[in-house]
């Protein structure tokens, strides 16, 4: 029997935190709406025009875009509006893995030829979000994750792009930049640009051992990989989803935000020293946080790729601390590291590409020889 080919479904909320802000009050739209406090959380696409971007320190957007309107993070807010947007994915496929507040993926392979075409379901999906939240997103429908993310960035906002094979993709994303394959930042832009490697095209015209020599096993795997359009990740059923975290009552509210700080870093500290003993690594962090008049928030934000380093996941802590308010007593707070995964070295799969194999088990030779 023949396996049937995977189908999958990437959905991106545009501006999400803004874009609930002008639903909310009409009168912002047109205008440039930046939402964040000390750091910029999200903008619409009116304050990018002025070079704005998430995380850009509030002072630095203030001098580019000095007539924008800044808002403060309602995290409560926005927590409800992603779980009504989960609770109608989830009447569609109980295959989901949502990766943040406003974005997630959904395999449709059982349920995609119910429809008469991928273009036609992305355009009922779109349809059914903005009737019942009033939001736009941006879809993206590919032969794995990888493809299924990037086609959602493709046409932002609210764009549908199909990328229903591997040349497909190729031809889409030959002449990009590297820094547009996720997991590959700025510190990795900096080392290939060194090399002269700019384009995903200078990706293509080298092989495995010359990437691996750049970047190490690991990275220069996955860049070897993905600049190829191969990913054999699955999509992660919440259900199974492991996190390992930490959480503390207080009976006295803490009312100092340096305290409140203090003791939300050193929980961090202790959950990741349980995530190197566990042999883990982590791709999602959350903060919990529960206010003295009972309101709980919860904060989340997912990497690119999964990792058990301190600095990375330390990184994103930061961003999500930058955004919580405490100008009220807070009652409980917590840290958990989520959506784990066991494996400790980057999975090639290059099971259906004869050629990327072959090169990789002469290479896995050599090595041997050159270790006996």
């Amino acid at each position: 029997m023949v396996k049937k080919a995977r189908v999958i479904l990437h959905y991106d909320m545009d501006a999400f935190y803004a874009s609930i802000e002008i639903r909310d009050r009409p009168k912002l739209k047109g205008k440039s709406v930046i939402v964040g406090t000390s750091v910029i959380t999200t903008c619409n696409y009116e304050a990018r025009k002025y070079g704005l971007h998430s995380a850009m320190s509030v002072v630095k957007a203030r001098q580019l875009c000095p007539n924008g309107i800044y808002l403060r993070v309602d995290g409560q807010k926005y927590g409800e509006v992603s779980r009504q947007i989960k609770e109608l994915v989830l009447k569609i496929s109980a295959n989901v893995e949502f990766i943040a507040l406003d974005e997630g993926y959904i395999d449709i392979t059982d349920i995609i030829d119910k429809y008469p075409s991928h273009l036609e379901f992305a355009k009922r999906f779109k349809k059914g979000i903005f009737k019942h939240t009033g939001l736009t997103c941006s879809i993206g429908i590919g032969y794995n994750k990888l493809s299924a993310k990037l086609a959602s960035e493709a046409k932002k906002p609210g764009g549908i792009t199909l990328f229903s094979d591997n040349n497909i993709f190729s031809d889409y994303i030959s002449d990009k930049g590297v820094k547009l394959i996720p997991g590959i930042g700025k510190k990795t832009q900096e080392i290939l640009k060194a090399k002269g490697i700019v384009l995903i095209s200078d990706v293509l015209s080298l092989s495995l051992r010359e990437i691996r020599n750049i970047l190490g096993y690991n990275k220069g795997d996955m860049l070897y990989e993905r600049s190829r359009g191969i990913d054999s990740r699955r999509v992660a059923i919440q259900s199974k989803t492991h996190s390992i975290g930490n959480e503390s009552t207080y009976s006295l509210p803490l009312e100092d935000k340096e305290v409140i700080s203090e003791k939300l870093k050193k929980m961090y500290i202790g959950v990741h020293k349980r995530l190197i003993k566990s042999g883990y690594r982590a791709k999602t962090i959350t903060i919990k946080v529960r206010y003295k008049d009972r309101i709980t928030i919860t904060r989340s934000k997912s990497l690119a790729v999964h990792t058990k380093k301190y600095s990375e996941l330390e990184k994103t802590f930061q961003e999500i601390l930058q955004e919580l308010n405490f100008n009220k007593g807070v009652k409980l707070l917590g840290v958990t590291l989520g959506n784990l995964t066991k494996n400790k070295m980057y999975q090639l799969a290059f099971k259906k590409v004869d050629e990327i194999q072959r090169e990789k088990n002469i290479l896995d030779l050599k090595d041997k020889i050159v270790k006996f």
